[in-house]
């Protein structure tokens, strides 16, 4: 490692960047992406979503037509981090969720200080807002020491390091934030009547002290086209990008990718016909299912991927993927202004 506490020869990158930042300004930089990525204030992010155009053709522009003109309640259903567990057993069978808990409505009925050595802790209503502890974390790793300027932030720490009394600040702070409409984002919609929750649950295994590989998968009308690879999610975070035949796919997201194309799990397959299952009826879903040694459960599901950015590299990719994503059509989707054209 060195003095950095990165892996030998790894450059340092924007997320380290933003690891490094003082809690008290991540409100201001956070404010200051989301301009320079184009997303501004609540008044004027309404405005810009309602400019969205009605003949989308890239991915990106699909997820914000999604965004601004989609409401069927099962979206809502499915960004819910405890009603899509219900989801996934229907569809799948027992044991493909991880181990609850429990489920909270109040910080104060979390039995705090009698959880296991290893959980997590997460909200329900959004999107990150994690606290995984595990002996496996890195070493260094801390819960801020007030919740008063956190956001939608993930941290990995060690059981060592997990005080009740910051994780209850931080799970209080949670209950308080809207994902669906808050500053400096374009709103996503399913989540406007997500019920906030506190969700606890057992850390799901992987290989030694480390955390599963999280395989998401991107499925439209049923089919898986693409997948993720991704590791290192509080280390030395990577993704390889692979298609449904489980070969690279010859294009990546502006993220660090690994040096060497990453060995695929022996129940890969089952892993997507699992997550294809879990989008039929859809016209995209993106699926993020973890293998276990014994198998598999499944994370979350993401209706709004990368919050209708561009991500890919080359950015023409884009355009390729948005060809896969057939919209439904107006009546279907059922917002109020859908049917205008302009």
């Amino acid at each position: 490692m060195t003095r950095r506490g990165l892996p030998a020869g790894r450059a340092l990158s924007l997320t380290d960047l933003g690891a490094r930042v003082p809690q008290p300004m991540k409100p201001a930089a956070r404010r200051l992406r989301d301009v320079a990525q184009g997303t501004w204030p609540a008044a004027v992010a309404d405005w810009r979503l309602s400019r969205t155009t009605r003949h989308p053709e890239t991915f990106a522009e699909k997820v914000l037509y999604r965004s601004a003109f989609d409401r069927r309640p099962i979206l809502t259903r499915l960004v819910d981090k405890v009603a899509v567990r219900d989801y996934v057993t229907d569809r799948l069978g027992a044991g493909h969720v991880p181990d609850l808990i429990g489920v909270y409505g109040c910080v104060g009925s979390v039995p705090w200080r009698s959880l296991p050595r290893e959980f997590v802790v997460k909200a329900s209503h959004g999107s990150g807002a994690v606290v995984v502890v595990w002996d496996g974390a890195p070493v260094a790793a801390r819960l801020p020491a007030s919740a008063r300027f956190v956001g939608w932030d993930r941290y990995g720490i060690r059981p060592e390091h997990a005080a009740p009394a910051r994780l209850q600040s931080l799970a209080e702070k949670w209950l308080t934030l809207d994902y669906h409409h808050g500053p400096g984002r374009l709103p996503e919609w399913a989540y406007r009547d997500v019920p906030p929750h506190i969700m606890v649950e057992a850390v799901v295994p992987g290989e030694g002290a480390a955390l599963p590989v999280d395989y998401k998968c991107f499925v439209f009308d049923g089919v898986c086209r693409l997948f993720y690879v991704v590791s290192g999610r509080f280390a030395d975070h990577q993704i390889a990008v692979f298609n449904a035949a489980g070969t690279p796919a010859g294009v990546h997201v502006v993220h660090r990718r690994p040096a060497a194309v990453p060995a695929l799990a022996d129940n890969w397959r089952e892993i997507i016909a699992a997550a294809e299952e879990l989008g039929r009826g859809l016209d995209f879903a993106r699926v993020d299912t973890y293998p276990t040694p014994g198998g598999f459960v499944v994370g979350e599901m993401t209706m709004y991927h990368d919050a209708g950015r561009n991500g890919w590299e080359p950015p023409e990719f884009d355009r390729e993927i948005g060809r896969w994503w057939t919209l439904p059509d107006a009546d279907t989707l059922r917002a109020p202004f859908a049917v205008r054209r302009t």
